[in-house]
């Protein structure tokens, strides 16, 4: 079959499906909401969509799972600082949680949280409601420093956690490191009881926080569900008295639980579907930015070793193209989210710097010596239709210039594992990182996340002085020039777009607000409109 039937296939293919048609645009998410039904009110049950169920524990020091973090980070457990969430809300802005306020000594190396002085663990045993106190956050992060965990990284820098008194918690750098306060808002680091660190119950089958909800039951591959923390230390908060987590991944399942009333939240990266839902009628969709399109080309491969063959595989796609046929709603990126980080680059920058230009990648292949392409393999992830036309499109554009990809698919295990262990030679997935220092962090020679095993001095330089700068602006310069050296120098990895998703709920849900972040905090200010007052 000729490349160009290939690709006149697939268009037909999704203007079948109805996804053609729909224009990219940047920017934060958007909205069919309504607007409020009359002031909060106390009481109801929340169903809200759990996309897999929890693969390994809910221990808060030993997994990264992102079921874990959605069902007990910011919801069961609290954490030192939050990032704010809200109507206005279109960037990530640090707020207190645990600490009320927080100084900074001027040379970078001493932390100082003043801490609330209301705050009680829930009354579970072997805790039983008593206060919490800076010696909780001692023990917590002194665990996680000396825990194998896969984010006791972002703590390398300090070298001690003390308390000098119950409510002052005082954290120790041997060096600046400017993304700490980040660190401390983001979900993998909940604030942990003394008892469960010293093993006094099991932290993983059993969570205990200082957080609105109370784990209160979990059928496996069913169901979890909270209770309202009556101890809760914001006062009126929670307003609902349960939240229901089912798991439901297959759409028709959530778009028919979702048609019924059986669900009031779901959420799902099909564009038809959130379309019929806003034509509908009785329902609000937000469309939030969702994880990057992430691109790995593996070096140790042959002829991807070659710099100059990893240029013509990037120019040879119509990333634009693609996000406008497929995602509908997208934003064309280089490593940095725009959501999350004002270093992101421009659509312009990455134009410029990563053109569709097929003619340009012949000629590269040529220079390279292979003026014929070559043939290779695709590695695709898949956890929805829409990545495996993402890789369809991808095969059609590279087969035009001469790269024969033999598409493979596998399920999101399989390709994290056959990811972190280097096997493939190139590879499609989603990368969830939201932090900029966390996104270079893939990109350390000993991340176990560095799947294109890149290693270049120059950008581990760059790393290092990214975290010594504290000064945001100079910061976010730093990162930009690093973008511009993986896409212009390296060239092994690549967030080439952006994708949306689409949150879908019932417009009895109020205050339900998106968070790019594993934030359960937000669900202390969700109420239902049809509650009793």
């Amino acid at each position: 079959m000729r490349p160009v039937d290939r690709r006149t296939f697939l268009l037909a293919t999704l203007a079948a499906s109805g996804a053609l048609g729909l224009s990219a645009c940047g920017g934060g998410g958007r909205s069919s909401r309504s607007g409020p039904v009359g002031d909060p009110r106390p009481g109801g049950s929340l169903v809200v969509q759990m996309t897999s169920e929890i693969s390994t524990s809910i221990h808060p020091l030993l997994q990264t799972d992102p079921a874990a973090m959605g069902v007990i980070s910011g919801t069961v457990y609290s954490k030192l600082l939050e990032f704010r969430t809200g109507a206005d809300v279109d960037t990530l802005e640090i707020v207190p949680d645990l600490a009320e306020s927080w100084e900074i000594s001027p040379d970078g190396l001493t932390y100082t949280f003043r801490l609330r002085d209301d705050v009680r663990w829930q009354n579970v045993p072997p805790v039983n409601g008593r206060p919490f106190t800076s010696d909780d956050v001692v023990a917590t992060f002194e665990a996680v420093k000396r825990t194998p965990a896969q984010y006791a990284w972002m703590f390398e820098p300090v070298t001690s956690i003390t308390a000098p008194d119950e409510h002052t918690a005082v954290f120790t750098l041997e060096r600046p490191y400017a993304p700490l306060l980040e660190y401390l808002a983001y979900h993998f680091n909940m604030v942990v009881p003394r008892e469960g660190i010293e093993g006094r119950y099991d932290l993983e089958t059993q969570a205990i926080g200082t957080g609105p909800f109370l784990l209160d039951s979990h059928t496996p591959d069913v169901e979890w569900v909270l209770k309202r923390n009556p101890d809760y230390f914001v006062p009126g908060r929670p307003y609902l008295d349960e939240i229901r987590r089912p798991i439901l991944s297959d759409t028709a399942a959530i778009t028919a639980a979702l048609r019924s009333g059986r669900l009031d939240a779901g959420v799902t990266s099909d564009v038809n579907v959130a379309d019929e839902f806003r034509s509908r009628g009785g329902f609000t969709v937000t469309e939030t930015p969702g994880a990057p399109i992430s691109i790995y080309l593996n070096p140790r491969v042959k002829p991807l070793d070659d710099v100059r063959v990893r240029q013509a595989v990037m120019e040879a796609v119509d990333w634009v193209g693609m996000g406008e046929n497929i995602r509908g709603h997208f934003n064309l990126t280089s490593l940095l989210r725009p959501d999350t980080s004002p270093a992101a680059l421009t659509r312009d920058e990455v134009l410029r710097l990563r053109p569709f230009d097929p003619a340009h990648a012949r000629a590269l292949l040529a220079e390279a010596g292979l003026p014929n392409g070559f043939s290779t393999s695709l590695l695709v992830q898949r956890v929805d239709d829409e990545d495996v036309r993402e890789a369809q499109w991808m095969q059609a554009d590279l087969a035009e210039v001469g790269i024969n990809a033999e598409i493979e698919i596998v399920d999101p295990a399989t390709g994290i594992d056959r990811r972190r262990n280097h096997d493939f030679a190139i590879t499609k997935a989603l990368r969830g990182v939201h932090l900029p220092d966390q996104v270079w962090r893939d990109f350390e020679p000993d991340s176990i996340e560095n799947y294109a095993l890149v290693d270049d001095p120059e950008l581990n330089r760059m790393v290092d002085e990214s975290r010594a700068t504290v000064d945001d602006a100079a910061r976010n310069e730093i990162y930009r020039q690093m973008q511009v050296r993986m896409e212009s120098q390296i060239r092994q990895a690549f967030y080439p777009i952006q994708k949306y998703d689409y949150a879908i709920a019932n417009e009895r849900v109020q205050d339900l607000w998106p968070s790019p972040i594993y934030q359960g905090r937000r669900l202390a200010d969700v109420w239902l409109a049809d509650s009793e007052a």
